[in-house]
């Protein structure tokens, strides 16, 4: 998952290296506090975290916090094909965190590393003693600078030390630039759950999971584990399916979707072709965004014909896929060819319902069941938040239904753990597990 870089377990007291003349990473050790480094989340500078000095980074949290630990220092610049080499010490008594190369183009935007390209040096557990890690970057072409960047991985407990930061192989006399301000810390939810508000009567949740796979022959492990949670609990759910990958499904993997689907607890919802992005008019767009209508149904078509290969049914249901293209997930040329699709009838949106969802719906043929932002599975993709769900699930207590998104293959240890907390809270206010299909039905009765 992560790239390689060396390291070297060493004694504390022992000096790695100097703040040499050929580091111009400003600030390095952290002696001048935050200057120049932007530090945000679960992360803090601490005497207790310094190997030399004053002050270390400190990342991460002992108990689960489903926000992200971020420090990036200054931006340096560098040129196509140069060699960088990023040198620092850490200490960490659980694989939670990270040190990598954020890249940058001519503009400050940063841009995403190729396949291929070691950006990142993952930290594993050091067992509390200070290690040195080292990780060369050769420059790809459009990366006009580099910043470091340490991030502990949310969701994730357990804290990590990092101090003494080098950068080499920069040009003479490089000139710093200060990274943007840091990210304004997300406002605890304070949801008091003796007082929820009384509801009518009970919400109807949607759990909206996205991205079933298989492994080699049979479903992925992860998957299996919450179908198997969901099952023992009598609990209702949808899964999404990117068609592309029908195409090499096994006998074994189209039968347990096959089996789920003919029982009618878990309904399968047409999670795009490939979950990518395509160029159109030279621009960069998601997988539902920027085509002709008739480019839209070939793909359409072309998804439903391979459930229905490999399936025997077609999807009823849709829901977009964030190909990490700009703009739209989803634009309105999209949705009226998914109305007009014989088969679907559902559409599971990816925000709160807009103008181009608004007229859609309004023209029939296609249920729009939209999204409310602050009651969701996940906080970050891959990242269960269940007191941000609480709290978004006690601000709206008029709300008829929610569709809850979740990504079960990112979900072990702890995200798996706080899954069911979820699930836990979810089943004590009571609410109706439907699937996207008796949903629409129930709210347009």
């Amino acid at each position: 998952m992560f790239a390689k870089c060396r390291a070297l377990v060493v004694l504390a007291g022992l000096s790695l290296w100097g703040r040499a003349s050929g580091n111009p990473l400003p600030n390095p050790g952290f002696e001048e506090g935050g200057a120049l480094w932007a530090v945000s989340g679960p992360a803090q500078l601490v005497r207790e975290a310094a190997r030399t000095g004053a002050l270390g980074l400190r990342v991460g949290a002992e108990t689960y916090c489903a926000e992200g630990a971020s420090a990036t220092s200054a931006r340096l610049p560098v040129e196509s094909g140069q060699a960088v080499t990023l040198r620092f010490s850490a200490r960490s008594r659980a694989a939670c965190s990270g040190a990598y190369f954020w890249l940058y183009d001519a503009a400050g935007k940063t841009v995403n590393a190729p396949r291929g390209c070691n950006t990142a040096c993952w930290v594993g557990a050091t067992n509390g003693v200070w290690s040195t890690y080292a990780l060369t970057l050769t420059v790809p072409p459009g990366v006009a600078s580099v910043a470091v960047w340490v991030h502990g991985s949310p969701g994730v407990p357990g804290v990590a030390d990092y101090d003494d930061f080098a950068l080499e192989g920069l040009a003479d006399g490089a000139v710093a630039v200060a990274p943007p301000p840091p990210r304004k810390p997300r406002a605890a939810p304070a949801a008091d759950l003796s007082r929820l508000p009384a509801r009518q009567k009970p919400a109807i949740v949607v759990l909206k999971l996205d991205d079933v796979k298989q492994a080699r022959t049979h479903v992925h492990a992860a998957w299996q584990r919450v179908d198997d949670v969901l099952a023992e609990r009598g609990i209702k759910a949808s899964y999404g399916v990117i068609c592309q990958t029908l195409t090499e499904a096994t006998p074994q993997y189209a039968e347990w979707i096959r089996s789920r689907h003919k029982a009618g607890r878990v309904e399968f919802w047409f999670h795009g072709w490939d979950h990518g992005p395509h160029e159109a008019d030279g621009r960069l767009c998601n997988e539902f965004a920027g085509w002709s209508y008739e480019g839209m149904k070939a793909l359409v078509d072309k998804s439903q014909k391979a459930a229905q290969q490999a399936l025997g049914f077609a999807f009823t249901t849709f829901g977009p896929t964030g190909s990490g293209a700009p703009g739209p997930g989803l634009d309105e040329t999209a949705l009226r060819v998914l109305r007009d699709d014989p088969h679907l009838c559902v559409a599971l949106y990816p925000s709160p319902l807009d103008e181009a969802g608004r007229r859609v719906a309004a023209e029939g043929g296609l249920t729009i069941l939209d999204r409310v932002w602050d009651v969701n599975l996940e906080g970050a993709v891959g990242v269960p938040d269940g007191q941000r769900l609480r709290a978004g699930f006690a601000a709206h207590p008029e709300r008829e239904y929610f569709v809850l998104q979740g990504h079960p293959a990112a979900w072990s240890g702890e995200r798996f753990n706080e899954f069911l907390r979820i699930l836990d809270f979810l089943q004590e206010q009571k609410v109706v597990f439907m699937t996207p299909t008796e949903c629409a039905a129930a709210i347009t009765r």
